[in-house]
């Protein structure tokens, strides 16, 4: 009987909770795209955007079309003032030192991989021993 009650008790919150983490619907989303007549910067339809909410929004989101996944910033210039002409060994040198830290990640990435490994084979070695020794 408990266990009866107790599924249906589960089913009801699972079926009242699915709303709540269901996907957007066609209807549902806000007009975010800046080039749509109902863009509004995040506020309101009727809401009349001041200029300083405007530029709030522009600041906030200036930086959203950039690259991030490029390693190399344009505006950064290898580490040298934005007037400085970079020679090719420094250029090279810069490049060198990106790989450096990339292979390093990598490298610390990989090493983390197989330790989790031989700590989950260690554990199992271990469950599998003391199973053995609990059914004699």
């Amino acid at each position: 009987m408990k266990a009866s009650l107790f599924s249906l008790l589960a089913a009801a919150a699972l079926f009242t909770s699915t709303a709540s983490f269901a996907a957007e619907g066609p209807f549902d989303h806000r007009y975010d795209d800046r080039n749509s007549k109902d863009f509004n910067y995040g506020y309101d339809r009727n809401h009349r955007v001041t200029a300083a909410e405007k530029a709030r929004w522009e600041a906030a989101h200036r930086n959203d079309r950039r690259d991030n996944d490029d390693h190399f910033d344009r505006n950064q210039n290898y580490g040298y003032d934005r007037n400085h002409r970079v020679t090719a060994q420094e250029r090279a040198r810069w490049e060198a030192q990106q790989r450096a830290q990339r292979e390093a990640q990598e490298r610390a990435q990989r090493e983390a991989q197989i330790r989790a490994q031989r700590e989950a084979q260690e554990r199992a070695r271990y469950e599998a021993a003391h199973r053995q020794y609990g059914r004699r």
